[in-house]
């Protein structure tokens, strides 16, 4: 049986987005716990933790769930949808992290819209 025969396009682009969020997750996780860390001393109390191998955890995950999206969507959308992870990272840390937005940051996420913009042209 052909792997294209076993997942339909909108699946595959349910899966892209579910890589997003677990991208996100991940890398909320590694901020937090950098976070955490700052100012502990031992090396394997910053690399070694619940949070980073969760993190890692999820990172791997969602490398796996862009494998499955790439079976029915083309390679110039999926960049597209993986960048997102970045703004939605900018906006769980303000929301989540309590981090303050610099103007850096939001110069960052527009310049990202807009590369998304224009590649969709």
């Amino acid at each position: 049986m052909d792997s294209n025969a076993l997942f339909s396009t909108t699946f595959c682009y349910v899966i892209a987005f579910v890589a997003v969020f677990l991208a996100t997750a991940g890398q909320i996780l590694l901020k937090r716990s950098a976070n955490d860390t700052v100012g502990k001393k031992g090396f394997w109390r910053k690399f070694f933790n619940t949070r980073v191998i969760v993190s890692y955890g999820l990172l791997f995950l969602s490398m796996f769930c862009n494998q499955i999206a790439l079976l029915q969507i083309p390679m110039t959308v999926l960049p597209c949808i993986t960048a997102t992870s970045f703004i939605w990272v900018f906006l769980f840390g303000f929301c989540i992290l309590r981090e303050r937005p610099t103007k850096r940051k939001m110069i960052g996420v527009a310049i990202i819209l807009l590369g998304i913009a224009i590649s969709r042209l």
